[in-house]
């Protein structure tokens, strides 16, 4: 029997955050250089998976696609960090990210591949390869990023050397099992490569001595080829083998890496025109632990081929080179991967804030309504102090429409103890205090709905000239209108009189309203009652009374003091014109409302 040796092709396994460490590649260290980039990748010895049919049918134990993984950890490669799995081959891959589309598409494809084989070539002529096995197997990712859309163009090739005339197998392949004596002798040759390193560089040398009982195997790398393979150990009794990680579970096929295998022996050791290939399959047994004999026999998924290698004087074209990966539809087209919903960052920053909020869900808060929160249209009066810091808490719990309304600008002293003000906001005057809070919040959150409104509130006690009247009403019509508008009102301003107009419209249109004060070393921090008009109406939250069923209206932050409002900001000294607080007060009191 002498048959064409047939390949199992690799196919790409990407994981997403490949694609988020190459949009981070593209913005931040490549830019416009088109210069390619090293990247990681690795595969494993391919194992068939069990399928379980019914009481009527047996196991099954099916093939699954030869895989080359690309994850995350193929950005390490830059910084020397090379680690792969246990049990896994890294080989080196180099990408060559273009500018635009059309460049994608216009990209030499043959050129690159040519270019990857005269590489390969020239590592197994200066014997490089033979120090370093994962230089016959490096892998291309020509890629477009569209960081607009998120949408990521690549085509993956494994470069491969090919013969013609083809490479011959001149006999069936015999599983590993088989082609052993004795089960032990399987458990000695994984304990053999479980102590050493071999296996991980992907490619090794081995004889096996069948009527050595105790040591029935010898495995080294291909830099021992002579004394482990070499003629001088014909006449000992033991079979020599060249042996690879084998990424294919296909029952005939060797896996791709072997094409470069071959191209490397026909290049390095031409004696050996008929050789006993080793297709090591079985990587995810060292990790394992120990296996029985009996076990070890049924799991074994390695098989033994026995190929005639065309020597490089017989082949037609000395750097014939193929291997761009084929899609599903087994055509040679590039693929996109679409990852708009998870790699856009405003999109990122909202599920990593809703996930924090959805984890106190599992066990400590159960019963919380976060879609409730997150609808929530709140009214912060008053940015300063005590607004900024209650909005940062409102943003933290989910909170996605929040209004600002005040009508100072920011002062010098204000960025040291408002979060959401820096230095350059109080320069030139100030900027509109309300209009900076709102414009950092969404600075600081891109989906948050804020709106800054600069106004000035009518206030009992302040008199108003007559000139002063049509655009007061416009403000109360205003601040009605806001009122209505949101589900709960904050009232944070640093006056007594400017709490009044506000507590009123949200007893009128039965808002929820909570009112936040600062001493010096003390704070209040109450919730308003809500007044029904109907009859059958229960304020939210209200107590019962000790002796009757009907529910008690709370009172306000002004049914609370027997003094009336009145114009508290005339004539006071220095410390009277500023809220002089204890620093770290704000923060508490914001929280706890």
């Amino acid at each position: 029997m002498s048959e064409t040796l047939r390949f199992e092709a690799f196919s790409s396994m990407v994981e997403p955050e490949f694609w988020s460490g190459l949009a981070h590649h593209k913005l931040h260290s490549a830019r416009l250089d088109t210069a390619r980039a090293v990247v990681r990748g690795e595969f494993s010895g391919g194992r068939r998976h069990a399928v379980r049919g019914n009481s009527a049918e047996p196991t099954q134990r099916l093939a699954v696609p030869a895989r080359l993984r690309v994850n995350q950890g193929a950005w390490e490669a830059a910084q020397g960090n090379t680690q792969q799995q246990a049990g896994a081959v890294g080989v080196n891959g180099y990408l060559h990210n273009t500018n635009t589309i059309e460049e994608f598409k216009k990209r030499d494809k043959g050129e690159l591949l040519r270019d990857a084989g005269a590489e390969i070539l020239e590592a197994i002529r200066s014997g490089r390869a033979t120090q370093t096995p994962e230089l016959l197997w490096p892998f291309l990712l020509l890629s477009f990023a569209d960081l607009k859309k998120y949408h990521f163009y690549h085509w993956f090739a494994f470069p491969a050397v090919t013969a013609d005339p083809p490479d011959m197998a001149t006999e069936a392949p015999a599983p590993l099992s088989s082609f052993v004596s004795r089960s032990s002798d399987l458990e000695h040759l994984l304990t053999t490569f479980a102590g050493s390193s071999v296996c991980a560089q992907g490619a090794f040398v081995a004889r096996y001595y069948p009527s050595n009982v105790d040591n029935p195997w010898r495995v080294g790398p291909l830099s021992e080829w002579s004394e482990i393979y070499g003629s001088d150990k014909a006449e000992d009794g033991g079979i020599a083998l060249l042996g690879f990680v084998d990424p294919s579970s296909h029952s005939t096929r060797p896996g791709w890496p072997l094409r470069n295998m071959l191209t490397w022996l026909r290049h390095c050791h031409p004696e050996a025109a008929n050789v006993n290939i080793l297709c090591f399959r079985d990587t995810a047994l060292l990790a394992g632990g120990a296996v029985d004999g009996a076990t070890l026999v049924q799991q074994c998924e390695s098989i033994v081929l026995r190929v005639n290698v065309t020597p490089v004087a017989s082949l037609t074209s000395e750097c014939q080179v193929s291997g761009w990966e084929r899609n599903e539809k087994q055509k040679l087209v590039p693929r996109i991967v679409n990852l708009s919903s998870t790699m856009d960052p405003v999109r990122l920053a909202e599920s990593a804030l809703d996930l924090n909020l959805q984890l106190m869900r599992w066990r400590l808060a159960p019963s919380i309504d976060l879609a409730k929160i997150a609808g929530t249209r709140a009214l912060l009066v008053g940015a300063g102090t005590l607004g900024a810091y209650t909005a940062r808490v409102l943003l933290a719990w989910g909170m996605r429409k929040i209004t600002f309304v005040d009508n100072g600008r920011v002062s010098f002293s204000n960025p040291a103890r408002q979060p959401l003000y820096d230095f350059e906001d109080s320069l030139d005057g100030g900027k509109p205090k309300a209009e900076a809070a709102a414009s950092s919040m969404r600075k600081i959150f891109p989906n948050v709905d804020s709106q800054g409104i600069q106004m000035t509130i009518p206030m009992p006690g302040h008199s108003i000239s007559a000139s002063e009247m049509d655009s007061t009403r416009a403000t109360v019509a205003r601040l009605d209108e806001l009122v209505a508008s949101h589900d709960v009102i904050f009232l944070l301003t640093d006056s007594r009189e400017s709490r009044w107009l506000p507590t009123l419209l949200g007893t009128l249109h039965r808002k929820i309203v909570i009112c936040v004060a600062l001493g010096f070393d003390s704070y209040v921090a109450m919730r308003h009652g809500v007044y029904a008009h109907d009859d059958d109406f229960e304020p939210m939250g209200a107590p019962k009374a000790a002796d009757s069923n009907e529910a008690v209206r709370l009172g306000c932050y002004f049914c609370n003091d027997v003094v009336a409002p009145t114009d508290s900001l005339s004539d006071r000294t220095l410390d009277q014109q500023c809220t002089v607080t204890r620093p770290g007060l704000a923060p508490i009191a914001s929280g706890t409302a």
